[in-house]
């Protein structure tokens, strides 16, 4: 019925026009999206928690409720229990925290929607960014300020290397809120006086970084500190981070 060029002109506008479907979609997924990739990714939260609230008017330690960053490799979500360790006094009744009682007394954890993300195929390690004196706010941004919590920063793989290329610039020193190693760190005196110096950071430590190999091929070492006590993670300066692939994708 048609000739073999109106046939093979079909199959071939049939290719384009799904590929360039296939595109647009995958642009359209990937691209705009805020819930896959996007600075300003803000999605309500099954429980309005407020970390300017908690964080900033009441200076609550961020690892008070994110416990173990320093040792581990991924930040916990804080469990009911910690939310009860202060509301089963403080606004007790209050509906907003229904969930969490319903939580506490049938076991069952509260489902929180995460927003800040790396892809499945890479790795990311809270702890030694911790140990080297990165404060939470390099990555995600003021969090004390935030009533609802956004994502303030890319999380791509080239915002990932240009602050392993250029640390002196891009990280931001740990704050007394943090809890990161700052009782050897900070003032104590400073910290019973002014209540402002919990934001304050230190100047960011960076070290001298060796290569690896010759050349570099993106693989650099920075001295470790003498281990003192068996358990205990004790903090670095921070140095040039990696850029094999290796580093991030095994």
């Amino acid at each position: 019925m048609f000739s073999r060029r109106f046939d093979l002109g079909v199959k071939i506008g049939g290719a384009i026009v799904g590929t360039v479907a296939l595109c647009v979609f995958a642009v359209g997924y990937f691209g705009v999206r805020n819930d896959v990739l996007d600075v300003g990714y803000r999605p309500e939260q099954p429980v309005p928690f407020s970390h300017k609230l908690h964080a900033g008017e009441l200076q609550m330690s961020c690892q008070y409720c994110h416990t173990g960053v320093e040792a581990s490799a991924h930040s916990p979500v804080p469990s009911t229990q910690t939310c009860m360790n202060c509301h089963t006094v403080v606004k007790a009744e209050s509906p907003k925290l229904k969930l969490i009682r319903e939580s506490y007394e049938t076991g069952k954890p509260i489902e929180w929607v995460r927003i800040h993300k790396v892809p499945d195929y890479a790795h990311f390690n809270h702890s030694r960014h911790i140990r080297a004196q990165i404060d939470c706010k390099s990555c995600h941004g003021p969090i004390e300020q935030m009533g609802v919590v956004s994502q303030v920063k890319p999380l791509t793989m080239g915002w990932c290397l240009d602050c392993h290329r250029n640390p002196d610039s891009r990280i931001v020193g740990a704050r007394p809120i943090s809890g990161i190693f700052t009782g050897a760190l900070h003032s104590i005196d400073k910290l019973m006086k002014d209540s402002a110096f919990l934001y304050e950071p230190i100047p960011a430590q960076v070290t001298e970084s060796m290569p690896l190999t010759e050349p570099a091929y993106g693989q650099w070492a920075t001295a470790l500190p003498a281990h003192q006590v068996d358990g205990i993670p004790h903090p670095k300066k921070a140095g040039f981070g990696p850029e094999n692939c290796s580093a991030c994708h095994y």
